[in-house]
């Protein structure tokens, strides 16, 4: 959707005023800089639809969210990195200011527009409403809206060990399924826990709910001594979808991990079906 001109028209305005913001923060008007945002603005929230200068934001089909808790930081996952963001404020006048790594590994370039312009209109918010519908920030030629995420039920994906069979990597243009290598399981061995190998590599993490998706941390990966990881392709997948974080869904004795900001999707087997 977004073309040579029309990333190009994005980018640059978008990474300049991030600059200039980051040179010029000391020398403009702070905001408040005491009282933790509005209790009724606490949650995890799933952006759903954004609208700004440029137009309807195309949202990648990327996870993108913020998690609003009772400090003034706040945290959330765009479509290339993690973010912070501090909140001052009641739910009729905030004032949000974005943070993200100065350097991001993005998928795509398409993921790079949309982070750098989601960030923008982050920071250009003044206002916000809570309603049935879920949180709707705005400001200035901005509209961002969100849903509340709700608990995922974990109960059929524990306990159980999944064979990796199958693996799609995923564009604008739909996805492109390869051969994965069918040496790879999976295993959730709690709703904290997992671990995993491959040919090469033992895998154990821990994870947890953000939003909609599951987010690993404390991944220790463990070689087998005499095996080339390089070769190990089915550990590189692994390793980008928990770098990535990724949603899952389950069909009876399938299981498929889906990493929108990694762009790869895996098909899993509960070991012991064909």
């Amino acid at each position: 959707m977004h073309g040579g001109k029309r990333m190009k028209a994005v980018v640059r305005p978008l990474t300049c005023a991030l600059a200039l913001s980051a040179c010029i923060s000391g020398c403009t008007a702070a905001p408040a800089t005491a009282g933790a945002p509005d209790p009724g603005l606490r949650g995890q929230w799933v952006l759903e639809s954004g609208h700004d200068g440029y137009g309807v934001m195309d949202l990648l089909g990327q996870d993108i969210t913020l998690t609003v808790t009772g400090s003034t930081i706040s945290t959330g996952r765009g479509s290339c990195s993690n973010y912070t963001a501090t909140i001052y404020g009641s739910e009729r006048s905030l004032w949000v200011t974005p943070a993200a790594p100065r350097s991001f590994g993005c998928a795509t370039a398409e993921q790079t527009v949309l982070q750098l312009q989601y960030l923008a209109d982050l920071k250009a918010v003044q206002h916000s409403a809570v309603t049935a519908a879920g949180l709707q920030l705005s400001g200035p030629d901005v509209v961002l809206q969100f849903t509340r995420a709700t608990p995922l039920s974990l109960n059929q994906l524990v306990d159980k060990t999944w064979q990796l069979k199958s693996g799609s990597n995923l564009s604008l243009h739909g996805p492109s399924k390869f051969a994965a290598e069918t040496g790879g399981y999976i295993r959730f061995e709690s709703k904290t826990s997992l671990s995993g190998v491959t040919k090469c590599v033992y895998f154990t993490a821990d994870y947890r709910q953000v939003a909609n998706e599951l987010v690993a941390s404390n991944v220790l990966a463990i070689d087998s001594i005499g095996c080339d990881r390089s070769t190990d392709q089915a550990a590189k997948d692994f390793t980008r979808v928990f770098d990535g974080g990724f949603r899952f869904s389950l069909d009876r004795t399938s299981l498929a991990l889906t990493s929108s900001r990694a762009g790869l999707q895996l098909g899993f087997n509960e070991l012991g079906t064909p």
